[in-house]
């Protein structure tokens, strides 16, 4: 991730004859697939069924896109994002000099760890310690979907993270350098981020209880207010961190990524917190996700981006 985007992995192979970015999880499966031979690019997305592989090998052939380089986009659950403080060696060694100090960070030994870091800017210039994101999976959780992928026909070339996901498509949904924030929801938490001229400056998760799921699956009146201004804590958490650390000028505009059936968060989140809540039309930008079902669009659209995004120096 550092200088090279995307990180992870990286892998040298023949020629692809395009790119694909995908999303995979025990539920869903997500493909964006940008052709090299100037066809349109398509997007596509699945019940993962009961098996993953299979269903994954299917929808390659469906999309053509075999011998495609790929981009495996993680899903929050298959990764943390730790901010650590950055080590005083060259990027291409941020990793290696890191790995000591996360070990008590982490949850499993540290040779099942693969991690990548990118740096959180513009600390130094105000006498704060420079830092780092430090994005850590654990390898034996992504080997049997390594080796699905690659037994789709799929190149696979390098792995991210959807915070850089989201953020890649925030810069193309609302371009612009005054500060604004993203809030993209999903059935597990949320992730949240800072940004202020097109750059990550803050990316922060949080996770839904027992007690949140129900409120998505069956809404309720007092309880869905309570889960909005939950919502809004821990958006004004993030929007407060933000503005203490980088002392850059408070968000105003909100890129709100929402769930079906919390339709009224936007106008509670506008309300409670003053910001001008813009929701995510992303077939706007990606016209290949039209063709899917609305409530797919929003999930598949960081694919989009990752996938329009590959291959740039």
């Amino acid at each position: 991730m550092a200088k090279t985007g995307w990180g992870f992995f990286s892998k040298r192979r023949r020629r692809p004859v395009g790119h694909v970015a995908l999303s995979l999880s025990m539920d869903r499966l997500a493909l964006v697939v940008r052709p090299a031979d100037g066809r349109p690019v398509r997007a596509y997305e699945r019940a993962a069924g009961a098996d993953v592989g299979a269903t994954l090998q299917s929808l390659v052939r469906e999309a053509d896109a075999l011998g495609m380089a790929c981009e495996w986009v993680l899903e929050p659950g298959a990764y943390s994002l730790q901010q650590v403080d950055k080590p005083a060696v060259p990027p291409a060694e941020w990793v290696q000099a890191l790995r000591w100090k996360v070990r008590d960070l982490i949850g499993f030994p540290i040779d099942d760890a693969v991690m990548d870091a990118f740096e959180v800017p513009g600390l130094d210039s105000r006498g704060r310690p420079p830092t780092l994101y430090l994005a850590v999976a654990r390898k034996d959780e992504l080997r049997p979907r390594i080796a699905q992928i690659e037994a789709s026909g799929l190149q696979l070339s390098s792995i991210g993270i959807s915070d850089l996901a989201w953020a890649e498509a925030v810069r193309t949904l609302s371009p612009g350098d005054d500060s604004q924030a993203a809030l993209v929801i999903d059935a597990r938490g949320g992730t949240m981020l800072a940004m202020r001229e097109n750059t990550l400056f803050v990316a922060r998760r949080f996770e839904f209880d027992g007690d949140d799921q129900r409120v998505l699956r069956e809404p309720q009146a007092g309880r869905t207010e309570r889960l909005f201004e939950r919502i809004a804590l821990e958006l004004q958490r993030t929007l407060d961190y933000f503005d203490r650390t980088h002392q850059r000028p408070p968000p105003r505009r909100l890129l709100l990524a929402g769930l079906e059936g919390l339709e009224g968060l936007g106008a509670s989140l506008r309300n409670s917190l003053g910001l001008d809540v813009q929701s995510v039309s992303p077939e706007s930008a990606w016209p290949e996700l039209s063709a899917l079902p609305e409530a797919a669009r929003v999930r598949v659209a960081a694919l989009s981006a990752v996938a329009m995004g590959a291959g740039r120096p």
